[in-house]
């Protein structure tokens, strides 16, 4: 047994999730290799996105509620002109329209204006739960089924979220960057469902990286391909917290 090893209680780490590992498969890979009783993480990110992803381990998942009520930070792109079904690109395009570059500024508009508190509508793809089972479940099952059918808890869900701040970086056609800093449960791809409320103008989220959380930056977070460099890796780079 090494010296890490030995003294290895618990901790937090902050991952670099890739696009190809769900958040909890982050967990579970980590909870494997070290052979530790507790994982779980503050703040799911989607699959198909990337970026800060913090990792509490064993005692150090009593506070997972605070880091989960931490503000949270992204970049992204938003592309005008389709929609999905899971309102971002990992979702099948359910509707196509022609827009003007008059129609992308009102949308950039809007969303730079969001501030304050907001009540928004969760994606009918998510991991929010109705009796146990997460959203997307259901909606797979009904895709599967070919059924349009879902209860009332699932397809009017709403949460009350905070926008700190909404920046709008750049328009470059029909594609918007952005920047924003959000509180707990925001789905930024949620955005798209209320453009297409608003203005009848589709559009989805095809990129999204979280630069922040908990108050660590991407800048201090480990590359999940140098987790998989296994047990003594991640134990040399666990983040001591403070547990009172």
């Amino acid at each position: 047994m090494n010296t890490a090893e030995k003294f290895f209680k618990s901790g937090l780490l902050i991952i670099d999730k890739p696009s190809d590992i769900s958040s909890f498969g982050v967990d579970s890979f980590i909870k494997k290799t070290l052979n530790c009783k507790k994982v779980g993480h503050a703040g799911t990110i989607d699959p198909f996105a990337t970026g800060v992803l913090p990792v509490l381990i064993n005692n150090a998942t009593k506070l997972q509620d605070k880091f989960l009520n931490m503000p949270k930070s992204y970049e992204g792109t938003f592309k005008c002109g389709e929609f999905t079904d899971t309102l971002d690109a990992s979702g099948k395009i359910v509707i196509e329209k022609e827009i003007t570059d008059d129609d992308v500024v009102k949308i950039a508009k809007y969303l730079q204006d969001l501030k304050g508190d907001i009540i928004q509508k969760a994606p009918l793809y998510s991991a929010k739960k109705y009796k146990g089972i997460a959203f997307y479940k259901y909606a797979r099952k009904n895709e599967n089924n070919g059924s349009n059918e879902l209860p009332d808890e699932i397809v009017n869900k709403t949460s009350a979220v905070h926008i700190y701040q909404f920046e709008i970086k750049s328009i470059e056609g029909f594609f918007i960057n952005f920047m924003c800093k959000v509180s707990k449960g925001t789905y930024i791809r949620a955005f798209a469902q209320d453009i297409l409320d608003k203005f009848n103008l589709p559009m989805s989220l095809i990129s999204l990286r979280r630069t922040n959380a908990g108050g660590y930056d991407i800048s201090n977070a480990i590359p999940f391909k140098d987790i998989e460099k296994g047990k003594d890796f991640i134990i040399s780079n666990l983040i001591n917290v403070n547990l009172t």
